[in-house]
């Protein structure tokens, strides 16, 4: 399974610091963060957590919903069937349902269910 970082997926907050990487630049905890947070520069627990002004505002900040639903395509969750297949994107190749994958489960090239088609019971939730 296959998951981006916990800030988005609505778990912990958002880094603000930026890292430097040479020709591209990351976002970092910043050290405010890091020690409030109890994170290291990457997110990772530290168990080195401060009170915080306010107790249990972690547990109490709603997540916002655009966070929900980030966590990449339901074949990368064992929730779907892998794509057999692959789309060159022009340098690199994209994950893609085969036209027999598509034909017998009611998805287009991506995954994404054709207007009309019910999806595979496995996929309903």
């Amino acid at each position: 399974m296959v998951l981006g970082p916990p800030w988005t997926r609505g778990l912990i907050e958002k880094p603000l610091g930026v890292r430097e990487q040479g020709t591209w630049t990351s976002l970092c905890y910043t050290a405010e963060q890091m020690a409030r947070l109890g994170v290291d520069e990457s997110g990772v627990a530290t168990g080195t957590a401060m009170a915080s002004a306010a107790p249990g505002a972690a547990e109490t900040q709603p997540v916002p919903s655009r966070m929900l639903g980030l966590a990449g395509p339901a074949w990368t969750r064992g929730e779907a069937e892998r794509p057999a297949g692959e789309k060159d994107m022009g340098g690199w190749n994209a994950a893609a349902y085969t036209e027999e994958q598509q034909a017998r489960l009611g998805v287009d090239e991506c995954g994404e269910s054709r207007s009309g088609a019910t999806p595979p019971p496995h996929w309903q939730i």
